[in-house]
């Protein structure tokens, strides 16, 4: 019992965020829905990280496995993918640099802005 309740909770987010993905047409994918829906419930104290338990620590130790299907479908395109390696490969620099060094500056405006206080 103590794995089927948290699972319950993510998954009625997970429904949750499918719901409001068909009624809006904003073009958000379900799961990013459910994530902001579980972001606000943790974050206006409605739900605590306890509520998750061991199930979120071990589906967040495991997530490599929920990738796997689309690893496979990128594998089963690959005749697809190869002319466009080159363009994909700059891709994966600029928007990892980019995402680094956002972060970084983020990180650092944080703990000026904390660390007057």
């Amino acid at each position: 019992m103590d794995v089927l309740r948290p699972l319950g909770i993510i998954l009625a987010f997970g429904f949750a965020g499918e719901f409001l993905s068909r009624l809006l047409p904003l073009g958000m994918p379900a799961s990013v829905w459910g994530l902001m829906l579980m972001l606000a419930a943790l974050g206006f104290k409605a739900l605590k990280p306890e509520d998750l338990g061991k199930t979120g620590e071990y589906l967040s130790a495991n997530m490599a496995f929920f990738f796997l299907p689309a690893a496979a479908t990128v594998l089963e395109n690959a005749a697809l993918i190869r002319g466009a390696v080159v363009k994909l490969l700059a891709i994966i620099v600029i928007s990892s640099a980019v995402t680094f060094f956002v972060s970084y500056g983020t990180v650092r405006l944080l703990r000026r802005i904390l660390g007057k206080r």
